[in-house]
């Protein structure tokens, strides 16, 4: 649980009502004094700017990464706007409301400004100051207001609901709901992770979706809450109250709480890169409250953030406990895993080896990282001006993926993967798109397009190339799919939905086994990909790893390393779970090719998710006999006699077809036979009529003027079994060309031809026919 580092300057005579941070880390704040005061990120006094008007709110104009903002925004209390340099002089100045302006936010993107007042009006202008729309009137005071993610809809407050109305431009659906006992004083809406977080007078805030849906709520505090704000990342948010302040998850568990002699917390500001925030106090005091202890764990190493410079790594195995004093700049954001720790400063990189931390490789940096993503040969760092890097661990920026639509400040860390050779992430402009880029050139690779939008992602960690990196993602219905997008297999080429209602889900870090978390029980997919061969394997390659009792409802998975997986519960405790131990050993023996030792694993430590991994594994990898043992272990009587079957045939161009009907991809069956030397066109008409594709086996017939009698013999005894007469002008065309038949003759011929018994061929399988058209 993190802490904070709280440094307290009182330069204020009067109330201090607001804080404002820029891009560049200078802070803000305003008082009933008429000033000013500039601040620096140590709380260190830059200087004082004069009003001649009370502030009640300020916002500084959004930067971008070319520019860093010189212009702030303040709400005075005469009811008027102004626009202010950053050297202090007013640049415009305009009338907003009838009485005081309440709230000033500035769109993400900086085109508008929306301002509430005592009027009770909410109206959004243009960034040169002129009325856009008065978008309510509501006659009561707005306390609170902020703009969506995507600048469509606005969040604001009226007296015990909040309302989110939708802006001229966009035509999305307005909602209101009623959320407190009491007068709402404060919301916020993350850009990063879409929930929004309310408080007022009731003495209690909540956590609620983008529909209106509560997801948290606190218990009643000992004040009225003031003042709270989101971190930029979205993982934490703060709540003030009167002289306490706290520090929240994004669940809505409180990480810690701190007592502060200064007043009621008036408003709260966070930095671009969420490592700190300040205050404004009733007393007049300025807050300065720096994140510390965030922790982060991998294996038998873990690294603690003591404090703003210092860290704390320490190794289990190894019997380590050491420390490292950075010489300048804070901690932004730090990664451990795969035997290195990733520390990265405003200004600097650091990457160690945990098996010697007397030599990091340093390197400067362009901006502060937004966040960073660890893998066995690199790690990706995000930030607003270089974009997405994937690094070596010698400190060479290996390529930098980016798209057309690529907007830094709009990822996060849940819609953005790195592997060994692949990088994928949500296309921020359309979020039901995945891209895929190749890690050493940066360029795109690959794509996953979606019917709904996706808000989590996940890649799988084993190094067997790109033809198995495999996606696991989560869309906005909770739903989650899984996609090996870069194969060139048929039968892989949809996503396949694996489960629903999943609150969270993480791939292993070394192999393919996916752990998620849905409705509060625990759900250990070992060989997912068996999606792809057999889905009828899902139901038994999986265990669960405990129930609703053991964890309860929105449980995070945080880390699955080797066998552990470790959770976060609602209230912040965090417990472990394990994995099966044998299953990287039969992934090994399988990736080496011994099929013997895998099979003799199976049978000493019996499990249904070994063999059924065993099964998939095999018949990916065309290993019949085993898999014929594999599914004869799980009884599974039909599916044996089929690859007893397969093993018959005489082609192997018949066995792949076969094998490829099996993974139910019958378009990629027929391409084998067509394309074989010479093409099977007679065992290519039969595939079609056994899945009842009457349409396909005709066109083949006709384009290749081959085997129509076949066609029409199969369809006489279709038709005679459903006791229909024919109704299809081309089969009655096709029929008057061959004239009479004899089915029975020419289906002894065609088993003649083919080389095999037409009795024995296993013809009402489950994974055979399945529609008849």
């Amino acid at each position: 649980m993190v802490k904070l580092d709280i440094t307290v300057r009182e330069e204020h005579s009067e109330i201090a009502c607001a804080v404002a941070w820029s891009s560049d880390c200078q802070l803000l704040s305003a008082s009933d004094d008429r000033n000013i005061c500039r601040w620096s990120s140590d709380a260190e006094k830059q200087g004082v700017t004069a009003l001649n008007a009370f502030v009640t709110c300020l916002g500084w104009f959004p930067s971008n990464a070319k520019q860093v903002s010189e212009t702030y925004a303040v709400g005075c209390s005469d009811g008027t706007v102004r626009f202010v340099s950053r050297s202090g002089r007013e640049e415009k100045k305009y009338a907003a409301h009838e009485g005081a302006v309440l709230q000033l936010k500035w769109s993400r993107d900086g085109t508008a400004i929306a301002t509430t007042g005592e009027d009770g009006d909410v109206k959004i202008w243009s960034k040169s100051g002129n009325l856009r729309s008065t978008i309510a009137s509501l006659g009561q005071a707005v306390y609170a207001s902020c703009w969506s993610p995507d600048d469509e809809q606005l969040l604001i407050s009226s007296g015990k609901m909040l309302m989110i109305k939708s802006t001229q431009s966009s035509h999305k659906k307005n909602l209101q709901w009623n959320a407190h006992e009491g007068i709402i004083l404060a919301a916020d809406w993350s850009a990063t992770n879409g929930n929004i977080v309310s408080g007022g007078e009731d003495c209690v805030y909540k956590v609620w979706d983008s529909f209106g849906r509560q997801l948290y709520s606190s218990r009643p505090l000992d004040n009225v809450v003031t003042s709270l704000a989101w971190s930029p990342n979205g993982s934490l948010f703060a709540v003030g109250s009167f002289n306490v302040v706290r520090v929240c998850d994004k669940v809505g568990w409180t990480h810690c709480r701190d007592r502060v002699n200064i007043g009621s917390l008036m408003s709260i500001a966070w930095t671009p890169d969420s490592t700190q925030f300040a205050c404004a106090g009733g007393n007049g005091a300025v807050l300065f409250a720096q994140v510390t202890d965030r922790h982060a764990e991998w294996r038998n190493a873990s690294v603690t953030l003591v404090s703003q410079r210092r860290l704390r790594i320490q190794d289990i195995s190894a019997e380590t406990d050491e420390e490292i004093e950075l010489a300048k700049d804070r901690v932004v954001e730090m990664s451990i895993g795969h035997d290195h720790l990733v520390v990265m400063t405003t200004t600097q990189c650091y990457v160690y080896s945990l098996t010697n931390l007397n030599t990091p490789i340093i390197f400067d940096i362009k901006a502060p990282p937004l966040f960073l993503h660890i893998c066995r040969r690199h790690f990706l760092s995000v930030d607003i001006v270089a974009g997405a890097q994937v690094i070596s661990f010698e400190g060479r920026v290996l390529s930098t993926p980016r798209h057309a639509n690529f907007r830094a400040e709009f990822l996060t860390k849940e819609i953005i993967a790195l592997a060994p050779d692949t990088v994928a992430m949500v296309d921020t402009a359309d979020r039901k798109s995945i891209l895929l880029f190749d890690t050493t050139s940066g360029r795109q690779s690959g794509k996953i397009t979606h019917s709904a939008e996706v808000v989590g992602l996940s890649m799988n960690q084993a190094n067997n190339g790109v033809a198995e990196r495999y996606v696991a993602f989560v869309d906005v219905n909770r739903d989650l799919y899984f996609a090996c997008p870069l194969s060139t297999l048929p039968s892989t080429a949809t996503p396949i939905k694996l489960q629903s209602h999943v609150d969270s889900f993480a791939f292993n870090d070394e192999s393919n086994v996916l752990a998620t978390m849905a409705e509060g029980n625990l759900k250990i997919w070992y060989h997912p990909e068996a999606a792809f061969v057999d889905r009828d394997l899902l139901d038994l390659i999986c265990s669960a790893g405990g129930s609703e009792s053991d964890f309860g409802r929105s449980t995070q998975i945080i880390a699955f390393t080797s066998s552990r997986i470790a959770l976060r519960k609602i209230d912040g405790a965090v417990i472990y779970a394990s994995s099966s131990i044998e299953m990287p050993l039969l992934d090994e023996f399988v990736r080496a090719g011994k099929w013997e030792e895998a099979t003799r694993l199976c049978r000493v430590s019996p499990s249904s998710y070994l063999w059924g991994s065993l099964a998939a594994q095999a018949m990916a990898k065309k290993q019949l006999e085993v898999a014929e043992s594999a599914y004869a272990e799980l009884l599974d009587a039909p599916k044996v006699t089929f690859l007893q079957y397969v093993q018959s045939l005489q082609t192997e161009e018949a066995k792949q077809a076969q094998l490829a009907l099996f993974r139910r991809s019958p378009e990629e069956a027929e391409k084998i036979l067509i394309q074989a030397n010479p093409p099977q066109i007679l065992r290519a008409i039969k595939l079609n009529i056994d899945l009842f594709r009457w349409g396909r086996a005709l066109d083949l017939a006709n384009k290749y003027k081959s085997n129509l009698d076949t066609v029409m013999a199969h369809r006489q005894l279709y038709l005679e079994d459903f006791e229909i007469q024919e109704s299809d002008p081309r089969f009655v065309q096709a029929q008057n060309s061959v004239g009479s038949i004899s089915p029975a003759e020419i289906i002894a011929r065609d088993a003649s031809e083919l080389g095999e018994d037409a009795s024995s061929r296993p013809r009402d399988n489950d994974f055979g026919r399945r529609s008849r058209k």
